[in-house]
């Protein structure tokens, strides 16, 4: 199993690392939100620059990035503008999307860059060249808000990032059950175990907060929590999930 160490964070080693979204529309707010991250204990922070009153301003985000950066030397900083199909706050088209997340990672803005399946393998590997040139790691994300796939459709999804060059590849189902919970941790298992390499998934919902929580027995090795208001369903709060990997890795 290959780990990606990111300012001495090792995604894919020990317990899952937990990671907060910042989703504050102005400079300043972001700012105080990242301290208020790192002072609850976040392994990481994302931040969702969609939610940015500025989210289309290249230049800006760059800068931006920077300063959260900046901020944070010991805390890995994800970036991620998240599409309005993919769950997101704001509406991109593809090449402009392209152009703010290379923006992003030519100006090292943020240690690792989220990258939508969905904008295209064509885009996404130029993308995944791009921050590979800069030895930023990628994560491939896709978002399914209506329900969970099939267990070989999921494990099939994760190797087609794979083989785009994802170093995390990330898949997120909706639950509408356990069993539904429980197919996206048996397909993370078969994934993990095929691909050799930390993965990001969950279900999401109130059904599938089991798979935010045993990463560890099931190949996750990164959980999204809430600080304050969650950024997708089913988020738990940061302290809460703190307290319950540590213990469940103690006893794993």
């Amino acid at each position: 199993m290959t780990t990606i160490d990111v300012k001495g964070v090792r995604i894919g080693e020990g317990r899952p690392k937990t990671i907060v979204s910042l989703m504050d529309a102005s400079e300043d707010a972001l700012l105080r939100t990242a301290e208020r991250a790192v002072a609850a204990g976040a392994d990481c922070v994302e931040w969702r620059a969609d939610f940015f009153g500025d989210c289309h301003d290249c230049a800006t985000v760059a800068h931006v990035g920077r300063r959260l950066r900046a901020l944070l030397p010991h805390t890995p900083l994800v970036f991620t503008f998240r599409s309005a199909p993919q769950g997101g706050q704001s509406a991109i088209s593809a090449e402009d999307y392209r152009g703010l997340v290379s923006a992003t990672i030519q100006h090292e803005a943020a240690d690792l860059v989220d990258i939508e399946a969905c904008v295209g393998a064509h885009i996404a590997e130029a993308l995944i060249r791009e921050a590979h040139a800069k030895q930023t790691p990628t994560i491939v994300s896709n978002h399914d808000f209506a329900g969970t796939p099939g267990v070989e459709n999921m494990v099939n999804q994760l190797t087609r990032m794979a083989d785009l060059g994802a170093d995390l590849p990330k898949l997120a189902v909706m639950a509408h059950s356990t069993v539904d919970c429980l197919h996206l941790m048996e397909a993370s298992v078969q994934a993990c175990d095929e691909l050799q390499r930390p993965l990001i998934t969950m279900a999401m919902g109130a059904h599938g907060k089991l798979s935010r929580l045993a990463g560890q027995a099931c190949g996750n090795a990164l959980t999204f929590c809430a600080l304050g208001k969650p950024s997708a369903p089913g988020q738990v709060g940061l302290h809460e999930a703190i307290e319950l990997l540590d213990r469940l890795y103690n006893i794993l």
